[in-house]
């Protein structure tokens, strides 16, 4: 007999929020507001204990009273429990003080049980006021979706454009894309946004993905319609031309280019041709593969440990000195080593560290090293186990002479070209461990090399050891935004800083016990980022876990798809041709949604139907099909946090 608590599990479903909102009030004086949405739910409990949690909230959009928000906002659905949203929309303004623009309330299952999971409601002054003003605040629209357990599926996309019509008066255009489901019932449904690339007639947008349930219903063949906007400050976005296609023709190579085409302008010339070329440089479907999927097959973690040997750090006979080394007792260096040694040579068959140390010279020399090995006396970097990087940490300071200056770029340089050199096929992943008391002195470079690296299989963990700011270090370790050098942009998050003495302080003595509870903390500390980077790496490159690559039915699996297999999905439907190169060929993406397309008629534009004739309707859905449980993957969406609301931050 089943338990009632697995019952209950299997009854819960995680539900999807999608809000926008129409004719809100205006309230700034010198432009237009810049309206946010915040979502809450009622808790449970006696009376007196209910009040509102907020469940999260959508990024801010400026310049706009029709907003279309593409975050998603993600909640628990229980059919027993009677849940109340509530949806307040607010003038972001940047002395951090919120106008609120009108709210309203509604119930999930009024949400749920609506026709296509939607419901439009006008918004109030204030939920809590029964008074009416008799003034218009608007209206809000709201589409709850079902998120299924199991693997979530997204699609990546790698593109750019070329040859966009120019569209302003002054400058160049300013890209923006726009990506929309087309839903049941013909109607479109935002589902991501980049950011705009400014003055830039031939943009390449940074890589993203976009949950396969949000872009198409899950659904492969079905089409999608693509828009690129010139963004304005002012909030009037001029849209350059629109293109439509499916996830099998972009993942198939089928489509590599499309053109980009604006109605108004095709109508008015027939010497139109287009205001542009999207290019999909590289399209796949992705599942969530997790850090353990991947060392499950076999992924091995390259580990490099990088200890700086600078003067400020003092000679190892001065009490004070970092480098000391007392009978029974371990460094703060040594402490380091030990706490994230012991947890990552597990993940390595061999147990092999590589062990190098930075800014000394050796003695009767004037030159400062680099990259030098641990060991000097055998030249070899190679460590067996924690117990070997010990031996040779040791080796190395009883020889080297402590010099400077702290260069970080020659070190991040070495460990990128090891990466580098590491099988494209993942199943090698760096990581470099950099010890260091934190006066850096090589920061612009420093900067220049991490950008460069960030494409590669490569992490780097810098631990501060001592009583420095560590200012410069908490500069690298960019969790908020990317790190960028001279415009260029880190294409991912790969540094991870960690002070020591938030742990272990320095000169303290500990008990074997407060000893062990550091290094634990330490260890949790400083790989927590390491997975997560992992993943992204792989998920940048396309790269899956050896058994989903080693598949035959790579369809099925949800892999790249071949072309015969695209070109059978094209066989099956044939009404559909999203590759234009003419006026007359475009064809609505509706078409792909209904019936076959009447013979005779010409297209009149790629998002309409036909001009004789209005567009085509979706078939009815059943009640089965309505409420059935998707048996498809889904990624879980994130949430964007308030205090990273920024224009068309979308992710």
């Amino acid at each position: 007999m089943r338990r009632a608590s697995d019952e209950f599990e299997e009854q819960v479903a995680k539900m999807v929020l999608t809000i926008s909102a129409r004719d809100l009030r205006d309230t700034d004086l010198e432009s237009v507001s810049d309206p946010f949405c915040v979502v809450s739910v009622m808790t449970m409990g006696p009376i007196t204990t209910k009040k509102w949690k907020e469940l999260g909230r959508t990024e801010v959009i400026n310049n706009c009273l029709n907003p279309d928000w593409a975050t998603k906002i993600q909640l628990t659905y229980a059919f027993e429990e009677q849940q109340k949203l509530l949806f307040e929309v607010f003038d972001w303004e940047k002395a951090g003080k919120s106008t609120r623009l009108g709210s309203a309330m509604v119930l999930l299952h009024e949400i749920v049980g609506a026709k296509y999971n939607r419901v439009t409601v006008p918004l109030v002054r204030s939920f809590s006021s029964t008074r009416e003003d008799g003034k218009r605040y608007g209206s809000i629209t709201v589409t709850a979706e079902e998120m299924g357990s199991g693997r979530q599926e997204s699609v990546y996309f790698m593109c750019s454009a070329t040859k966009l019509d120019r569209k302003d008066f002054l400058g160049k255009c300013d890209p923006f894309l726009k990506i929309s489901r087309i839903n049941w019932d013909n109607t479109f449904q935002l589902a991501y946004r980049s950011r705009y690339r400014e003055q830039n007639l031939n943009p390449k947008w940074k890589p993203f993905e976009v949950h396969i349930d949000q872009l198409c219903y899950g659904d492969k063949n079905r089409a999608f319609l693509i828009e690129c906007y010139d963004w304005d400050q002012d909030g009037n976005h001029d849209l350059v031309g629109s293109c439509t296609t499916t996830v099998n023709r972009l993942v198939s190579g089928e489509d590599v280019s499309l053109s980009l085409i604006h109605e108004k302008k095709a109508r008015k010339s027939r010497k139109y041709v287009d205001s542009g070329q999207l290019h999909f440089h590289r399209v796949y479907c992705w599942l969530d593969f997790t850090f353990l999927d991947f060392v499950h097959e076999g992924t091995e973690l390259d580990f490099t440990v990088a200890v700086d040997f600078a003067s400020s750090n003092l000679t190892p006979d001065d009490p004070s000195s970092l480098h000391r080394i007392e009978p029974g007792t371990a460094n703060q260096y040594e402490t380091a080593i030990r706490a994230i040694g012991e947890i990552c040579q597990f993940y390595n068959a061999s147990k092999v560290f590589n062990g190098f140390g930075f800014a000394a010279r050796l003695p009767n020399s004037d030159q400062t090293l680099y990259n030098f090995p641990l060991n000097v006396e055998t030249g070899e970097p190679r460590c067996d186990g924690v117990e070997g990087l010990f031996r040779s940490y040791r080796t190395a300071l009883r020889h080297v002479v402590l010099s400077g200056p702290t260069d970080f770029a020659p070190t991040i340089r070495f460990a990128a070209q090891r990466a580098a050199s590491l099988p494209a096929n993942g199943s090698k992943y760096c990581v470099l461990l950099i010890l260091t008391n934190g006066i850096i002195s090589d920061m612009e470079r420093t900067k220049e090399q991490i950008v460069k690296a960030s494409g590669l299989p490569l992490s780097i963990i810098i631990v501060g050891v001592g009583y420095d700011s560590f200012e410069e270090m908490k500069v690298l370790d960019s969790d908020n935004q990317l790190l960028s050098w001279h415009g260029k942009f880190a294409k991912r998050d790969i540094v991870q800083f960690v002070q020591m003495r938030n742990f272990l302080p320095p000169h303290r003595h500990l008990s074997e016990e407060e000893l062990t509870e550091a290094r634990q903390q330490l260890a949790k500390e400083v790989l927590q980022e390491i997975p997560m980077q992992l993943t992204s790496y792989m998920k940048s490159r396309g790269i899956y876990p050896l058994s989903y690559r080693n598949q035959g039915d790579l369809h099925s699996s949800q892999m790249q798809y071949s072309r015969s297999s695209a070109e059978s999905s094209t066989t099956s439907s044939p009404n559909f041709s999203p590759r234009h190169t003419t006026v007359e060929r475009r064809i609505s993406p509706l078409a792909r949604i209904g019936s076959a397309q009447p013979s005779g008629r010409t297209p009149r534009n790629p998002i309409h139907g036909y001009t004789d004739s209005p567009p085509l309707s979706a078939p009815p859905l059943t009640n089965a099909q309505r409420f059935e449980s998707p048996s498809r993957v889904r990624r879980r969406l994130p949430q964007v946090p308030s205090d990273q609301l920024n224009q068309m931050h979308i992710y």
